[in-house]
This record gives C-alpha cells, sequence and structure tokens, in this order.
C-alpha cells in the first residue's frame, strides 16, 4: 500500500457547477431569517487500494490506489420547506503496473443527491425538487470491472435533475382530484452509441377523479398519465395510459363493476420487428366484493382490442389488508406484450420485515433515472448511504420519512445507457432482520429488459445478502455476498460473478474512525473476453466535523 501526497498537483478541473450551487444554497439557509432548524455534518475519508486484476487472456495487473473524499451531508426542515442534500468529492491517484488496465492515474468524481419539499398550500399544493450527479456504467457487460479505482473508460458522468408540482383536493366530499405535473432532464456524457451521450427531457402529466364521502353508492375511480420524452438520436417517445373503473353495489358486499384501459404509444416507427403492436384498448365487467375497508377482490371478463386482434380474457384485481402489518396488491390483465402483472406484498414483524414486489412498463433511460414514483423499503438510511450501519429498521409499514432520511431500496436502474424504448420486466425480494447487534438483508431480483430499437435483450438475476454484526460500542465487521447472473442475448449463456466482501470498523475517537476490508469478485463467462477477477484490500481512516 502506497500514500503519497496530493497537494503538490495542479487541479486543472473546474468544480461543477451543481457542486457550487449546491454549496451556496446551504449557505444561504444557515443565514436565512426563517431561524429555523439546519444540520449540516462533513466528512474527510482516506483510503488506500490494492487490487490485482485479471480480465481476458490478459497478465494479471497490480493496482495501487489512494482516494481522498471529502462529503458534505446538510439539511434543511421547517413547517412548509424541507431539504436534503449529499455531495463527495472523489480524488483518485493510481499507480498500475500494466498496460493491460487504464492508465489514467489521477482522475477526480464529485456525486451529488439532493431533494427538497415545498408545502405552496397546505394539504392541497406542493413543489418537489429533486436530483442527482453520480457515475454509471455505460455497458452492463463490463459490470463489476467498472468502478473509479480501476479507472475504466466505461464510466460515465450521469446527471438527473426534476421538478414536480402536486395538487390534490384536501377531504374531498364529492369528487376527489389528484394532479401531478412532473419535468425531468437526464444527461450523459457517453451512452451504449458511442461518444455520444444520452440528452433527454421529458414532461409528464397524471390525473386521478374519484368519488368523494358522500356520493354514494356510486364509485368510480378514472386515472390518466401523459409522458413525453425527447431524445437526441431518435425522434420523441409519448406514452399515454387511461385506467376507468366504476362500479354499483348489488348486495352490502358484493358489486358489479365495469372496467377499460387504453394504451397508446408514438415513438416515430411503426412497428419494431421485435414487438408489431403498441396501441392498445380494453374493455369489461365483472363482480367485485368487499367484505371490509382495506379487503376488495374483483374478476372481470375483459376484451383486448390490439390492431385488428382481439383476445378474450380474466382480469384479476386484490387489494388485501390482512392485518395493519401485513399487505397484498395483485393485478392480472393483458397488454400488448402478453399476459401483465403487478404485485406488491409487505409484512412486517417487530424484527423482521419482507417485502416483494414486481412491474412491467414500457418506458425509457431517462424516465428511468428520475422516476417519480414512490420509493417505499425495510430499511431507512441516512440520506444517500445505503450501508447497513447507516440504516434501521422503522416502526410501522406506512413509516413517513424525515429530514435526511431515505428508504433503502433494491430498485436500482440496471440497463445499458441509452436513448432506446425499453420494455422492462422487474421483481424484487427483500427481507430484513434487526435486533440487538445483529441486522440483516437479503435481496433476490430479476430484470428483464428489451431494447426495441436495437432489438437486444438483457436478463439480470441477483441475490444479495448483507449482515452487520456490532461486537462492541465501538467496533463492527459486516459481510456481502452476490451471486449475479447477466444474460446478453437468447443465444448465449449467461455470466455469473460472485463477489464477497468483509470489513471490520472502529471508532478510534469520537470523530475518527478505522476500517480494513477485503473484496473478490470473479466472473465466468462463455467469452474469454469477459472472464476475470478482482481481488483487493482497502484500508481507510474516516474523520467527521
Amino acid at each position: 500500500m502506497v500514500f503519497w501526497p496530493l497537494l503538490k498537483q495542479k487541479q486543472t478541473a473546474k468544480k461543477p457547477q451543481q457542486v457550487k450551487y449546491a454549496a451556496i444554497l446551504l449557505m444561504s439557509l444557515s443565514f436565512s431569517a426563517f431561524g429555523q432548524a439546519v444540520d449540516i455534518s462533513g466528512k474527510l475519508n482516506t483510503t488506500s487500494y490494492v487490487t490485482e486484476t485479471q480480465i481476458g487472456d490478459n497478465e494479471a495487473s497490480q493496482t495501487e490506489a489512494l482516494i481522498i473524499k471529502p462529503s458534505l451531508l446538510g439539511s434543511y426542515n421547517s413547517r412548509l420547506l424541507s431539504a436534503s442534500l449529499t455531495t463527495n468529492h472523489s480524488r483518485v491517484r493510481r499507480s498500475v503496473d500494466s498496460e493491460n488496465v487504464n492508465n489514467k492515474t489521477n482522475q477526480n468524481y464529485t456525486d451529488l443527491k439532493y431533494t427538497s419539499n415545498l408545502t405552496l398550500i397546505e394539504n392541497a399544493l406542493s413543489l418537489t425538487l429533486s436530483g442527482a450527479q453520480n457515475y454509471r456504467v455505460i455497458n452492463q457487460q463490463q459490470n463489476g470491472f467498472s468502478d473509479v479505482i480501476l479507472g475504466s473508460d466505461n464510466l460515465t458522468k450521469n446527471r438527473n435533475n426534476s421538478a414536480q408540482l402536486n395538487f390534490s383536493i384536501p377531504n374531498p366530499l364529492y369528487v376527489g382530484f389528484t394532479l401531478q405535473s412532473t419535468y425531468s432532464k437526464t444527461q450523459t456524457d457517453q451512452s451504449q452509441a458511442g461518444q455520444t451521450g444520452v440528452d433527454g427531457e421529458n414532461l409528464g402529466i397524471t390525473a386521478r377523479l374519484f368519488q368523494g364521502k358522500y356520493i354514494r353508492p356510486l364509485n368510480f375511480d378514472i386515472s390518466a398519465q401523459y409522458n413525453d420524452t425527447s431524445r437526441a438520436n431518435f425522434q420523441n417517445f409519448e406514452s399515454t395510459r387511461v385506467q376507468a373503473n366504476t362500479g354499483f353495489p348489488i348486495t352490502k358486499e358484493v358489486g358489479f363493476i365495469v372496467t377499460g384501459s387504453l394504451d397508446e404509444y408514438d415513438t416515430g416507427q411503426t412497428e419494431f420487428s421485435s414487438r408489431q403492436n403498441l396501441d392498445t384498448t380494453s374493455y369489461g365487467a365483472g363482480l367485485e366484493w368487499t367484505p371490509s375497508n382495506g379487503r376488495n377482490l374483483s374478476l372481470t371478463y375483459n376484451q383486448l382490442e390490439e390492431g385488428e386482434t382481439t383476445t378474450d380474457f380474466l382480469g384479476v384485481n386484490l387489494a388485501w389488508a390482512f392485518s395493519n402489518r401485513t399487505a397484498l396488491n395483485f393485478d392480472y390483465g393483458k397488454r400488448f406484450f402478453g399476459d401483465s402483472y403487478k404485485l406488491d406484498f409487505r409484512h412486517s414483524l417487530k424484527s423482521l420485515r419482507t417485502s416483494v414486489s414486481y412491474s412491467e412498463d414500457l418506458t425509457t433511460f431517462s424516465r428511468l433515472g428520475t422516476s417519480s414514483t414512490n420509493v417505499t423499503g425495510i430499511f431507512v438510511c441516512q440520506f444517500g448511504s445505503t450501508d447497513l450501519i447507516d440504516c434501521f429498521q422503522p416502526d410501522s409499514v406506512d413509516y413517513q420519512l424525515q429530514v435526511g432520511e431515505e428508504f433503502r431500496t433494491t430498485t436500482e436502474v440496471v440497463t445499458d445507457i441509452s436513448e432506446e424504448v425499453i420494455l422492462r420486466k422487474s421483481g424484487t425480494a427483500s427481507i430484513g432482520y434487526s435486533k440487538r447487534k445483529v441486522t440483516m438483508s437479503i435481496d433476490a431480483s430479476y430484470r428483464r429488459t428489451e431494447y426495441l430499437e436495437s432489438d437486444r435483450l438483457s436478463i439480470n438475476r441477483s441475490l444479495r445478502l448483507n449482515v452487520n454484526y456490532a461486537i462492541g460500542r465501538k467496533t463492527n465487521i459486516s459481510f456481502a455476498s452476490t451471486l449475479a447472473t447477466n444474460q446478453f442475448n437468447e443465444l448465449e449463456t449467461a455470466d455469473t460473478t460472485t463477489t464477497t466482501s468483509i470489513n471490520f470498523s472502529r471508532d478510534l475517537g469520537r470523530y475518527l474512525k478505522l476500517s480494513i476490508a477485503a473484496r473478490f469478485l470473479d466472473r465466468e463467462s462463455d467469452n474469454l473476453e469477459r472472464i476475470g477477477t478482482d481481488e483487493r484490500l482497502t484500508v481507510g481512516l474516516n474523520y467527521t466535523f
């Protein structure tokens, strides 16, 4: 391991504008006239790495790296405004003993994440701003061997920012109405297509109209969603989805229901080689059973119209709260790609939590990066962190995040950086345990991604175990292991990647922490160029201001 001074080197890169503006914002808040709670903390992390990497038939190469990473975490909270921001800047100095890997010895990486919520009209109108800057793998085939330590050219800067205006009628008596309007922008320096990065803007509107508590016995629920996404190398991608349900009571618990849906997509192409028709319309009728509040089951007989083709199917929708700690939501229907499923299951005990979800959608990389979908998880973490040592299990299933907190989630975006329209089917299952000295999570995921313009397919499966054990008040040891398979077309056998790591940390004082870690990564593949191993040892010091 090698440590050497960095102060003598010339700083040629200018500070990113986003970081500058964020710092000014936090400084302004601390001196503002609001006089509300502002919390700012800083850290300085210095870590030395020794790695040995072997890819394909190349000789193994050794890399020694030193990373100095200052970071800042800030939050602001008042009656009408809440905001959280975290940012860090990594200065990487590396020494490489081989020409088989990237020989860039000095690089800088700045990560940024922020979110804020401003109440304009209490319980009715609010404005949410959020965004992030990070570095992502361009091509998922090189995932695992592309990080700031190895200095891979397969990393690119990814920036996304979004603004969302939310309106709702509080406590609706006759008619309820909600409206969300969203603008987002996603940019990357490079993409799968080459040096030209993604540059996409998305305008989205979501509206819902439903009956109030005085409208009885009729019940209705109509929702609509429209998105228009610009793409630098393709025509705009527009999508419209409408869903409507109307019910009439037959008995106290049973009702007659009429349902209908509309899906329309415009990509500038009449059809894709793998998908002939994207636009569909369905309608049907059936029975609805509601034995109590929070428990509902509906069965409908439907007809799907797809171009000149019609398909009959039985639709199922279940929303069932078994208790205040266990709930299941399930929906089955048909769309242009065939059977369509949506699942959400949550179970909560004092020390054990379980979550299972599955969804399918036609989307783009830009939309995924700035998705406004509500994210929930079984662990709540410090804003910007996903380490179990910084997380806890909330007291209730419907836990409301506080300022400076976010849910630890396994729904990361695992796709190539591309402007293509993608059909994404994603499922996750998580188990979390926390009691006394042990915190543990088990996460399984499945993602199937079809790139419609290039007719490519990617299937990713992973199983991950994380365990943190508090040896004492100042000492922790953590273990993590991941088994992942990645298939990049239907003719190839999937690559198998195994990652195992162990980390030991100890508080040396009130503000200083020592960490020692080891990691081993092994990737097996039928393609010689993708076979590889990476072994690394790290020693780090973390000082909190």
